[in-house]
């Protein structure tokens, strides 16, 4: 059956560990990193249209719908391959994920958009063959194309899947409303910021072995530190989360968005509402094991 119309989620993500080995002599760093997605983000909704060109709406119109958005690069990347078979699309997407804030929001509506754009022209094209697509993209696009656990090193587009045997866990995921400044963080990295990967891979065997405590004591993230020595607004953020009873509080990519763990649900969806009255995004989410996801077509 030819399809009309898909409607895709991509989710947000969090790192559970995130340390940088080296400045590389392109300018991007080389890390090590263990991505995670989570059951809440940003819904694009797709439709073939008669016309060779693509139209792009957002409920947020803060939201770049140019080039510079990776929906748009995503379907100019596989028209260009596939000129033959890529023909028009509306898309309209439903932004949650806030900008520059650690979450993955426009990389993960990047890879969203190449799924839908593979199932809505019948491309058949192999997760490989979309996740070099992604990469293209930019750095951490990739890992959504499976999503779940990962291993990421290199940009972060180097993936290793980790089998997640965690328990389910309760995160509360704040935005506290400023964007992250991530070349700036970058920038105030020196060699003595630099690790090797065993934090990492010792993080990655706790999740296999679904072994949370050990999993607490392995995370970490560089840019905490440095975004915290930088900017005295984090501090408030974290105390006020910490007097809500939230725990192992994280920064997630280079921010500006921190996590931290509820005891349970009714804990999580209590400290959101009372987050809530000082912050715009305060999220009670749980671990997805997978990436990009079909919500609907037809």
């Amino acid at each position: 059956m030819s399809l009309r119309q898909i409607r895709v989620f991509a989710p947000a993500k969090i790192n559970w560990h995130l340390t940088i080995e080296r400045r590389r002599s392109d300018g991007y760093h080389d890390i090590y990193t263990i991505f995670q997605t989570v059951d809440w983000g940003d819904e694009l909704d797709c439709h073939k249209i008669d016309h060779p060109v693509f139209r792009m709406r957002c409920n947020d119109s803060r939201v770049p719908l140019g080039e510079e958005n990776l929906v748009a690069r995503a379907w100019r990347r596989l028209r260009e391959a596939l000129p033959t078979k890529v023909a028009g699309m509306e898309m309209e997407l439903v932004k949650r994920i806030p900008m520059q804030a650690g979450l993955g929001g426009g990389s993960s509506d990047g890879a969203a958009a190449l799924v839908a754009i593979d199932r809505l022209f019948d491309l058949r094209l192999a997760e490989a063959e979309l996740e070099a697509h992604a990469a293209a993209l930019g750095s951490d696009c990739a890992f959504f194309i499976r999503g779940g656990t990962a291993l990421g090193t290199g940009r972060g587009e180097r993936l290793r899947p980790v089998a997640n045997r965690l328990p389910p866990v309760r995160l509360v995921i704040v935005h506290p409303g400023f964007p992250s400044a991530t070349a700036e963080a970058y920038r105030r990295l020196t060699p003595a910021d630099w690790e090797n990967g065993r934090a990492a891979e010792e993080a990655a065997a706790a999740i296999e072995a679904g072994d949370l405590e050990r999993l607490k004591r392995w995370s970490g993230n560089i840019f905490s530190r440095i975004v915290a020595e930088s900017d005295l607004r984090y501090a408030v953020l974290l105390d006020r989360m910490t007097r809500e009873g939230l725990t192992d509080l994280s920064l997630s990519g280079s921010g500006s968005a921190v996590f931290g763990f509820a005891r349970d649900a009714v804990h999580a969806r209590l400290a959101c509402r009372r987050l809530g009255d000082f912050y715009p995004t305060a999220v009670d989410v749980g671990l997805r094991g997978e990436g990009i996801g079909i919500l609907s077509q037809s």
